[in-house]
């Protein structure tokens, strides 16, 4: 791992072997973060939630993870997230409450705090938005430009805003690649 100019490496929860760390890595809590083995997250990338990520994941440069300290984000083994994700845990419906979290009592408005959990082999597209309380089933993907608003069935590809069914994916291949890759 290399030295990042946000936050103390040190300071988070748990971190595996084989993890790369961008310099401009910014994340807000990494006492609430778990990192597995083999992790990329790629520069300019914003987490301020608790987040779980296990083994083989990547996240694309751009990407935020958000919901504040009481909402939870997890990512398990082979799932990728493209350039400028948003995975919004936390979020509000704009109809009360103040627009700035330095408010100086505890209002949050309409505010929706859950989680968001991408089963294996999960993707989520360049540019698409997740919002809480959504889960992707395993090997669920999510192209780009879409917006998640409810659970994703397995290996099934969506689109479009709100996501729509596009196609199946190709399961059996998918594990295929995985036993492969895990007998190298």
């Amino acid at each position: 791992m290399t030295d990042n100019i946000f936050f103390d490496l040190n300071k988070i929860k748990k971190c595996g072997k084989n993890v790369i760390i961008g310099k401009t890595v910014r994340i807000r809590y990494p006492e609430l973060v778990e990192i597995g083995d083999n992790v990329i997250i790629d520069d300019f990338t914003y987490i301020s939630t608790r987040l779980k990520l296990h083994s083989n994941i990547h996240i694309s440069a751009g990407c935020k993870i958000i919901g504040g300290k009481n909402a939870y984000v997890e990512m398990k083994e082979f799932s990728t997230l493209a350039p400028n994700v948003i995975l919004s845990a936390g979020s509000d419906d704009y109809l009360s409450g103040i627009a700035t979290p330095m408010v100086p009592f505890e209002f949050k408005g309409n505010a929706k705090i859950g989680k968001i959990i991408l089963n294996k082999h999960c993707i989520v597209g360049a540019g698409s938005v997740v919002l809480p309380d959504v889960i992707f089933e395993e090997g669920a993907c999510l192209g780009a430009l879409s917006l998640a608003n409810r659970n994703l069935e397995e290996y099934v590809l969506y689109g479009g805003i709100p996501a729509k069914i596009i196609k199946r994916r190709l399961k059996e291949e998918i594990l295929q690649l995985e036993q492969k890759l895990k007998n190298e």
